[in-house]
């Protein structure tokens, strides 16, 4: 806990670690490197960029060894910290066993992760496919929903924010998050059920069921009668934190479901115990 007089920061708690020296280039030659080599679409955010180059828990350093308070956590990645000692230890145990092979080959670590996985989820959902990225998980579930309902369209929530492939993009629904390309197909967005910033009136629950409602007119006006499916972050993440208003995603689901749709939650930001009381985040609201 960073400790506080006032309204002035004073310092951040001790810490038993101590960065290495740094021996690497200079953050002005990291940065003519990178102008030189590197894609310009990837870009620091700060006036001033920041050089990290160890992590250690919930600390980053930077070359001159000044420690910093990771509240990104790695962009919602490193939900144990930075090189937490049980988490290499594991590492460098498998890595002198076996890199990499192919999934051709049977490993016991596979089968073991997603018996785990299983573990965790409520009951009937007891499957794991695995892949490589957010993105690629959301792609994959909705050409899985669209193969299995034998429908097409999706709906997908304004606000939101499920990965920058062609599909995933489509259905993400921020401009600053779009390019121009072509994105998705029979993605259509409802009303997100923020109650603070939400287009209609009434209490938390009234709004819950407007919202709600939406995707019923959606269906209605925008789609043969049934859908494959709707996908939605448990939390809106890049989003802002977004919480829905109480009660929404059980009647969103319970409206989906009427039409022929699979339910889909984006569990990228708030799965694998983001959330505290509950391992996935649509657990939060009572619903599966």
């Amino acid at each position: 806990m960073v400790e506080m007089t006032g309204q002035m920061i004073r310092s951040m708690p001790p810490t038993d670690h101590v960065p290495q020296p740094y021996s690497g280039p200079s953050l002005e030659d990291v940065l003519a490197t990178r102008k030189h080599y590197c894609h310009p679409s990837v870009f620091a955010y700060y006036k001033e960029p920041l050089m990290i180059v160890e992590g250690y828990m919930q600390y980053l350093y930077d070359e001159s060894g000044r420690r910093y308070l990771d509240m990104l956590a790695g962009i919602v990645t490193v939900s144990c910290g930075h090189c937490h000692p049980k988490i290499l230890e594991r590492t460098q145990r498998q890595l002198e066993k076996l890199q990499h092979a192919t999934t051709i080959y049977l490993h016991p670590n596979l089968p073991l992760f997603a018996k785990n996985l299983a573990s965790k989820m409520p009951p009937g959902l007891d499957v794991t496919y695995f892949v490589s990225s957010g993105s690629e998980a959301n792609e994959l579930a909705i050409n899985m929903a669209r193969v299995f309902t034998g429908n097409t369209d999706i709906i997908a929530v304004r606000n939101s924010y499920h990965g920058m492939s062609s599909t995933s993009m489509g259905l993400t629904s921020h401009h600053t998050w779009k390019h121009v390309i072509p994105q998705g197909y029979r993605i259509h967005h409802a009303i997100c059920p923020d109650p603070y910033r939400n287009p209609f009136d009434g209490s938390p629950q009234e709004i819950a069921h407007k919202s709600a409602e939406d995707i019923r007119e959606l269906i209605k006006f925008s789609t043969p009668g049934q859908i494959a499916g709707y996908i939605a972050e448990p939390i809106q993440g890049v989003g802002g934190a977004t919480h829905g208003a109480p009660n929404y995603l059980g009647e969103a689901y319970a409206i989906v479901r009427e039409h022929g749709g699979l339910c889909i939650a984006d569990e990228v930001q708030t799965g694998f115990g983001r959330t505290g009381n509950h391992y996935w985040g649509f657990q939060n609201f009572d619903v599966v």
